[in-house]
Parts: structure tokens; sequence; C-alpha cells
């Protein structure tokens, strides 16, 4: 495993593309964080009270919920730093030359998802660091438990990216052309997947979208609550952003896909010449 991860570390670390991504990535993260609580919303109810209080999102414990979701919103920029790591094997003859020094297919795959994991803690602990940091900033009168009550949002997120990235590597290895695989994982994402959910929503079974991959991965963190998800969910055109399955069913179908794109891939690679 050392071996694996000390050959991709030297590939990755030094690639400029992926020192690009990663910047935007926390870049977006962070300006987006920022400022979030500095916009003013204003509804007028009965009682003439502003109930939309941006800021209460940053309290301790909702703000690790906040930040978790904030993230996931960004995650195309990993899965693209994925296809473009991938790609690399395939256009550079990479993979081949590592088969012929010895490494197998498995161990090629294996490095692969081992970068994963890696690229998905270090966001991880960007997150963390940026919560806790947002977290003082706003809170006030909080306790320790308050700090890290709802800290396992950072593990839901940490799943949620490594479901994201490993779906990226097998569109990369499927196609073998960086351009292509992010085109197509795109047009997948934001435009095929949603439709098919919404045809078969009206005209098979409702809510079956919820059952659909990227569905899953990106909405596996629910929007945090306040009284503007309440005012989604008042809004039939606008539910669907509050709409999930229970979060052990989210993450026992986020495992099961994981599984499923990783065997995928793994046939892929031991069926065609590299």
């Amino acid at each position: 495993m050392m071996k694996l991860l000390k050959i991709e570390s030297v590939k990755v670390l030094s690639y400029r593309v992926f020192q690009i991504l990663a910047i935007l990535y926390a870049g977006a993260f962070l300006l987006s964080v920022s400022v979030f609580p500095l916009l003013k919303l204003s509804t007028q109810f009965a009682n003439n009270q502003d109930i939309l209080n941006l800021k209460t999102w940053y309290y301790f414990p909702q703000i690790w919920h906040t930040f978790s979701y904030f993230a996931a919103k960004f995650n195309i920029f990993l899965a693209i730093i994925v296809i473009f790591l991938v790609g690399n094997e395939f256009s550079y003859n990479t993979f081949r030359q590592h088969v012929v020094n010895g490494l197998s297919r498995n161990e090629l795959l294996n490095g692969k998802v081992l970068v994963i994991l890696c690229i998905a803690l270090a966001n991880t602990l960007m997150v963390f660091v940026f919560g806790l940091i947002f977290g003082f900033i706003y809170s006030t009168g909080y306790s320790f438990q308050d700090v890290f009550s709802q800290i396992y949002y950072l593990g839901i997120y940490f799943v949620q990216a490594v479901g994201h990235m490993i779906a990226a590597m097998m569109f990369a290895v499927w196609l073998r052309n960086k351009t292509l695989s992010m085109v197509l994982l795109i047009i997948y994402q934001f435009i095929l997947e949603p439709i098919i959910r919404l045809v078969l929503n009206k005209y098979v079974l409702v809510n079956i979208g919820l059952y659909f991959p990227m569905r899953i991965i990106t909405k596996f963190i629910p929007l945090p609550d306040n009284a503007i998800t309440e005012m989604f969910k008042a809004n039939t055109s606008l539910n669907d952003m509050t709409k999930a399955l229970p979060l052990w069913l989210n993450l026992a179908l986020i495992l099961g896909y994981c599984a499923i794109f990783y065997l995928v891939t793994k046939r892929i690679l031991a069926k065609r010449n590299l």
C-alpha cells in the first residue's frame, strides 16, 4: 500500500492541473462560506419578524451540517481532478509502463482509490478547520458538546466525496479521454439523470428518482434545517431540494454504488488493453 501511495503522490502532487483545481475548489468553498452569512433575506410574516437569519447556520453545532453541505456542492471539482489523473495514465501510457515494471492491474486501480481516499480526507480536514474558525467567530454561549455534537456530518461528507470521485474514475477508465469523460459526467449528472428521474417519477413510480446514483451522491447531505428549508418544503416546485431518504438508507446505497463503480472499473481494466 505504501509503495502505491508513494508512486501516486509523486505523480499527483507535481501535476499542475491538480494544483489549479485544488486551489479552485478551496477558493470556491471559502468564498461561498464567507459571503453566505453576509446575505440579507427579509421575509416578513404576520408577527412582522424576520426569521431568515442566515448566520444561525454558522452557530455550533449546526455549522458542521452547513459546511458539509456547502463543500459537497463543489465536489464536481474533485471529480474532474480524478478524471484528469486517470486520463493522464492513458494519454501517457503510464498504466502500461507500470504493468511492464511489475504492478498488477488491480494495484493500478487500488492506487487510484488510495488517491481518492487521500483527496477526500484532505478536503474533510479543510472543512473541519474552516468549520472551527467560522463557528468560533459566529457562535456565542456554546459548550464543548455544542462544538462537536454534529461533527458526524464531516464523515457523511467524506463518504459523499469518495462516491463522487469513484464515479468519475469509472467514467475516465471507460472512455479513456479526459475531455469526453468530463463532458459526459457533467451531462449525465446535471442533465440526463435529472430528466430520467423526472420522467420516471411522473409516469412510473413516485419518488423512484431518489434511488438514482447521482441523486444519492449529490443529495446525501440534506439542506440544513432553517426557515428557508420550511419555505422550500411548502413550495411544491422547490421541495425536491429537501426530499431525502433516511440517512442509514442513503449511506447503504452510496456504499453499494461505490462498490458497483469499483467492480465495473476493475472489469474494464481487466478486459481492455492498456
